[in-house]
Parts: C-alpha cells; sequence; structure tokens
C-alpha cells in the first residue's frame, strides 16, 4: 500500500519556484551588514526628527543661566538631568542635538529631491533624444561640473539669506550634475533595448516611454545617486550653519552647534565632539545605505 504524498511545503515551494525580484532583494538586504547599520541609524534620526517634542527632554530654545557649561554625565559633575551637558547659554545639548535632527534631514532629503528631479530629467532627455538635445545637455553638464558648487553656495546663501527653504533650494539647484550624467548614460543603454523598440513601434509617445519605460529602470541608480547627494547636503549645510551664513540662531543646527562651540573648544570640547560625531555618524549611515542598494541592484550582487 503506497502512503499519500506530503504536500510541499513553503520551503519546497521556494526551491521550485524563483523569487521575484523584490523578495530577492529583501533577503540579499537582510545579509548585508552596512545596509542593516546604516538603514538603523538612519531609522533612528528620522524617529527623532518627527518625535522630536515627545522624546527631547528639555525644550531647545530655553535659557538656564545657573547650569550653563554642565559637563555630560560621564564627565565629573554631569548631571542625568542633562545627559550630554549644556551649552554656554544653559540650553540643553541633547534637546538641542534632536530638535537640529529635523533640520540637517530637510536640508537633505530636500535637496536629494529636487536635484534627482532637475538632473533625472536633463539626463533621460539628453540620453533619449541624442543629436542636438544630447549635445546640449552635455554643454550643461560640463557648465555644471566646472563650477565650484560649495563656492556658489556661499554666495547664494549670502545674498538670498540662509532660511531652511532657501538652504534647500540651493542645494537642490546646484547639485543636479550626478543624476544627469548617471541617467543620460543608462538611458541611452536602455534606448536600444528590444522594449524600447517595441514601445516606439507600437506607437507610443515620448513621454509615454520615457516615463513608463525608462523611469522605472532607473530608479535603482537614481536612489544610489540620491543617497550620496543627501549625505553631500547635509555636509554643506551644516558647513554654511558653521560659517554663519546657514541657519541663524536660535535655531537648532548641527553645524551651527559646532560653531557656537568653537571658543570653548579647548575648554569644553564636548561641544564641539558631540553636533560633530552625529554629523559623522549620520553620513557614514547614508554612505552605507548608498553602497549597500549599489551592492544589491547591481548586476554582480543580484547574482
Amino acid at each position: 500500500m503506497t502512503m499519500p504524498e506530503r504536500p510541499p511545503s513553503s520551503e519546497d515551494m521556494a526551491e521550485i519556484m524563483p523569487l521575484s525580484p523584490a523578495r530577492q532583494a529583501l533577503l540579499q538586504a537582510r545579509g548585508h551588514v552596512g545596509l542593516l547599520v546604516g538603514l538603523f541609524v538612519l531609522l533612528v534620526v528620522m524617529v527623532s526628527a518627527i518625535f522630536a517634542p515627545i522624546v527631547a527632554p528639555h525644550d531647545p530654545y530655553v535659557q538656564e543661566i545657573a547650569t550653563k557649561l554642565s559637563p555630560p554625565v560621564w564627565q565629573e559633575g554631569g548631571d542625568w538631568a542633562h545627559i550630554l551637558g549644556t551649552d554656554g547659554l544653559g540650553r540643553d545639548i541633547l534637546s538641542r542635538l534632536i530638535y537640529g535632527a529635523r533640520v540637517t534631514l530637510i536640508a537633505g532629503v530636500g535637496a536629494a529631491i529636487i536635484s534627482g528631479i532637475i538632473g533625472t530629467i536633463i539626463g533621460m532627455c539628453g540620453g533619449y533624444f541624442g543629436g542636438r538635445v544630447d549635445d546640449f545637455v552635455v554643454f550643461l553638464i560640463n557648465v555644471k561640473l566646472a563650477m565650484p558648487g560649495i563656492l556658489i553656495a556661499l554666495s547664494l546663501v549670502s545674498i538670498f539669506g540662509g532660511s531652511l527653504v532657501t538652504i534647500t533650494l540651493i542645494l537642490g539647484l546646484l547639485f543636479w550634475d550626478r543624476f544627469a550624467v548617471v541617467a543620460r548614460t543608462t538611458t541611452q543603454q536602455l534606448s536600444k533595448r528590444d522594449f524600447i523598440t517595441a514601445a516606439e513601434v507600437a506607437g507610443a509617445s515620448s513621454r509615454w516611454i520615457l516615463m513608463r519605460e525608462m523611469l522605472p529602470n532607473l530608479m535603482n541608480q537614481i536612489i544610489v545617486v540620491a543617497s550620496l547627494e543627501m549625505a553631500l547636503a547635509i555636509l554643506v549645510e551644516a558647513t554654511l550653519s558653521f560659517l554663519g551664513l546657514g541657519i541663524q540662531p536660535p535655531t537648532p543646527s548641527w553645524g551651527l552647534m559646532i560653531s557656537e562651540g568653537r571658543t570653548l573648544m579647548f575648554a569644553k570640547p564636548y561641544l564641539i565632539m558631540i553636533p560633530g560625531i552625529a554629523i559623522f555618524a549620520l553620513v557614514v549611515a547614508i554612505n552605507l545605505i548608498g553602497d549597500g542598494l549599489r551592492d544589491i541592484t547591481s548586476p554582480e550582487g543580484k547574482g
């Protein structure tokens, strides 16, 4: 008497049926240490920034002269009421660090989105249409690459002011060249593929082909470039604030916190070390995410 066959389990089905691209990318992400570390740090910063009124132990604007320049809790004289100490005006450093994450993330994410939209559109148009359009796009990219971005940012911020909206717009309008280069090169490669030819033969419009066929196949590269541009925008925003041209006091900003503590950097080094470590950790986390996405989405990583 033959025994009834055992129904196939989920493991058996996984071996028989090929994994979807999304499932495969998720499995690879779970094994990528750098990507997981970067996502964890970025998630902590984002949650702290979003829920700053709940997470922050003090009001970042309140000045308590009686407790000014209190050291962090791990130093002699530290108090758990101010875990990371206070600045020269008695403001809680941890609270200002948490609220300052809002400024940093808004500037970084906003600049990456603006520059990504501009650069992707320019690059896709040049790579797909070719001819004079491509020549004009290459001319724009060469002109942009020849311009000192940070010096122009300093000039524009000094002219139009250092509000968060102004800084985000300026950074977004200055750092689109990498998006354009990547989008143009990838679009040129995709334009020779069979599915693009089939869409053209079927009578699809250029707009439909660019938005429905080209753009989805560009997103992996665009996301990787966006992570790098976001880290660069965060560094430039911190630089502008440090030089006094960016976010103005009393608004919390990590670069501004370093600038305010530089006069006491030898007597109270924690005033510049704490916001400096925060900038370093966030930028490294974003770069780790970009490297991880590149490894996962590249043909070698997929293999």
